[in-house]
């Protein structure tokens, strides 16, 4: 009889190699869209090759997806973080990608991304208690009612 395992931390290479197998063969079988992750990053150093901002994102299909957005205590309001998120758009835009997606907490900044044309599409309402988890995206090719943007 088969046994449940338990332990803690990541899986073992071995292990997650054998689960992503797992994955992709039960997707063909279903007929799913080739799935081939690809990371992306962009990066903002001072003259002294500090780390002041950075992006890294993730391709998913035909979706930019926005990992993490960081800009340094010091530059905070000028701009760096709207100047890297134009650039991961300006990447989507010249791979014909769908739109770009993200999740930010209720304290983080939603109204920051707003303000970049992104939308609110869902909420996972007390994650954490007292807070929301909130996901948003913006549709450059296409919409969900298939017309396109001009």
């Amino acid at each position: 009889m088969a046994k449940i395992e338990f332990a803690t931390g990541a899986l073992d290479a071995q292990t997650h190699l054998e689960l992503t197998n797992g994955l992709e063969s039960h997707s063909q079988n279903l007929a799913a869209p080739t799935y081939n992750k690809q990371h992306f990053n962009w990066t903002l150093r001072d003259e002294q090759g500090k780390l002041i901002a950075a992006l890294t994102a993730d391709l998913l299909w035909d979706w930019l997806y926005i990992s993490e957005l960081w800009v340094d205590e010091s530059c905070r309001g000028c701009g760096m973080g709207s100047q890297l998120m134009q650039q991961a758009e300006q990447y989507a835009q010249a791979n014909r990608l769908t739109g770009l997606w993200l999740w930010t907490q209720s304290w983080q900044a939603p109204d920051f991304y707003k303000r970049l044309g992104f939308e609110e599409f869902t909420t996972f309402d007390h994650f954490p208690v007292g807070h929301r988890r909130i996901g948003l995206r913006k549709m450059l090719l296409g919409s969900e009612d298939g017309s396109t943007q001009g």
